[in-house]
């Protein structure tokens, strides 16, 4: 998988996020099929939070549930206005609760959804 179908594909995931949810860069890796890669996914969230038309990057967190993005404040004040409850943690960190916001996609329908299948087709035919 080239930089630009990686991104793309994070882009399509990120896409399908339902309102009101959240998911982690790793379950993120696991869908685009790199399992190893939610660090490249991070870039990625962040990369695609700047795209036009916008696409919801903050329903995308750490597995931590932590609130890691440079601009933890832009990233906080846009999961609330989603309706995503955000707490701060111990050490003054904003925190996501998966209990309450968590997705789990079903990654079938989740991969034809986003349009995922036919590079995964193609990828494999070659």
């Amino acid at each position: 998988m080239t930089d630009e179908q990686f991104i793309l594909a994070v882009y399509d995931v990120v896409r399908a996020i339902p309102g009101q949810k959240i998911i982690t860069h790793g379950q993120i890796a696991v869908l685009i099929g790199m399992p190893n890669s939610s660090r490249q996914v991070k870039n990625a969230v962040r990369f695609i939070s700047h795209t036009t038309p916008p696409v919801p990057w903050y329903r995308a967190v750490s597995t931590s549930g932590v609130i890691s993005m440079d601009d933890a404040g832009r990233h906080r004040k846009a999961l609330e206005e989603d309706g995503i409850f955000v707490y701060e943690g111990t050490f003054g960190e904003w925190r996501v609760d998966f209990e309450r916001s968590g997705w789990v996609p079903d990654i079938e329908t989740t991969i034809r959804s986003t349009g995922l299948i036919s590079e995964l087709i193609s990828d494999f035919g070659s």
